[in-house]
C-alpha cells in the first residue's frame, strides 16, 4: 500500500491519489485499507516515513562506495542525489508539501517526517566530509550547496515538458552545481583546518 500511496501521488498528486485507486493499485481490499488505515493522511504520511527511509538507508549505503578524492566525490555525490531528485519519492513529498499549505495536520506531520530525513541526511554528510554535527544542514555550507540548489533544480524540473528539454536545461546546471560545491567545500575545509586528503582519503 506505501509504494502504491506514493505512486498515486506521483501520478495524480494529492487531489487526485484517492484511497480506492490506492487499494486498487496494492491489490488490497478497502476493508483491508481501512484496517491498517483511517484516514487517507495516514497512508499518505506513512507512504512518505517509508520512502524517506528506503532513500535515507540507500543514500547511506552509496555514500560508502563514492570515489576518494575530493572533486571526484562531490561530482558522484552529486550525480546521485540528482537521479533521487527526479525520482517519484521528491514529487509525491512535493505533492504532499503543496497539499499541507491549507491543512495544519498535514503540514505538521509532513514537516516532522521531512525533518527526520534531513537530518539523516546531515548525518551522512558530515561522516563524509568530516564535518562538524550542526543541528542545520543550512549551517553545512557542502550540504546546503549541493542538497538545496538540486532541491531549486528539482522543483523547476517539474515544469519541462520532454527529456530533451531537461538534457538541455538541466545538464549544464548540474556541471555548474559540482563547480559551486567543490569551490565551498575546499573554501569550508579549509576554513575547519581540515585536510582535505584526510577527509577524503586521497
Amino acid at each position: 500500500m506505501l509504494d502504491a500511496t506514493v505512486e498515486c501521488l506521483h501520478e495524480f498528486g494529492y487531489a487526485g491519489a484517492t484511497t480506492t485507486e490506492i487499494a486498487r493499485r496494492a491489490g488490497v481490499s478497502r476493508g483491508a485499507q481501512l484496517h491498517h488505515f483511517h484516514r487517507k493522511q495516514d497512508l499518505v504520511v506513512s507512504a512518505l516515513e517509508h520512502v524517506f527511509a528506503l532513500r535515507l538507508e540507500q543514500f547511506t549505503q552509496a555514500a560508502v562506495e563514492l570515489p576518494v578524492g575530493l572533486e571526484a566525490r562531490i561530482n558522484a555525490l552529486t550525480d546521485l542525489l540528482w537521479a533521487a531528485f527526479k525520482g517519484p519519492a521528491f514529487y509525491a513529498w512535493l505533492e504532499l508539501v503543496v497539499a499541507s499549505r491549507t491543512d495544519a495536520p498535514l503540514r505538521e506531520a509532513v514537516r516532522l517526517a521531512s525533518e527526520n530525513f534531513a537530518q539523516g541526511v546531515h548525518r551522512v554528510f558530515a561522516a563524509m566530509f568530516g564535518l562538524k554535527d550542526v543541528p542545520e544542514y543550512v549551517d553545512d555550507p557542502i550540504e546546503f550547496a549541493i542538497f538545496g540548489l538540486l532541491e531549486s533544480l528539482a522543483l523547476e524540473r517539474a515544469l519541462c515538458d520532454s527529456e530533451e528539454e531537461e538534457r538541455r536545461r538541466f545538464e549544464p546546471a548540474i556541471a555548474y552545481v559540482k563547480t559551486i560545491a567543490n569551490f565551498v567545500a575546499r573554501d569550508a575545509l579549509r576554513r575547519n583546518g581540515d585536510s582535505i586528503g584526510e577527509v577524503t582519503g586521497r
